[in-house]
């Protein structure tokens, strides 16, 4: 009897050392995200659901492209939160001259909308503003 106690408690002391293998999380930070998410798909759907109806006879293609996006966004925040942050720091410098030689080249080889050229095209990427790219 004692030897089956002896394991439940050992068993439990193993999930606890499985669970600290992962960091903790922010629940507030996750749920601020959530719901600012969540918000924004709202958002997309109230304001592009009579154009996307028109357009396409689908009031939801645009919701569900900006849904795909954000489940795209949510999977890479989670990857990249279980790396360690100082690892990036090897990449700072890298980033940096990266993003402004991008800015650089914008004027160059950007595309131009309603008379301005802001956006990088990438083809099937989608234009990127190349500030927030790096």
């Amino acid at each position: 009897m004692a030897r089956k106690v002896a394991t439940k408690e050992q068993g439990e002391k193993n999930k606890v050392e499985s669970w600290k293998k992962y960091k903790p999380v922010d629940f507030t930070l996750c749920i601020t995200v959530l719901l600012l998410l969540a918000l924004g798909i709202v958002m997309v759907l109230s304001a592009s659901s009579p154009a996307a109806l028109a357009e396409s006879g689908n009031s939801y293609t645009y919701v569900t492209k900006q849904g795909i996006s954000a489940i795209i966004g949510l999977t890479a925040m989670i990857i990249i939160s279980r790396i360690d942050y100082r690892i990036y720091k090897n990449f700072s410098k890298l980033a940096y001259i990266v993003s402004f030689i991008l800015l650089a080249l914008v004027p160059i080889i950007g595309t131009s909308a309603n008379g301005a050229k802001r956006w990088i095209d990438l083809g099937p990427l989608r234009n990127i503003s190349t500030i927030r790219a790096c």
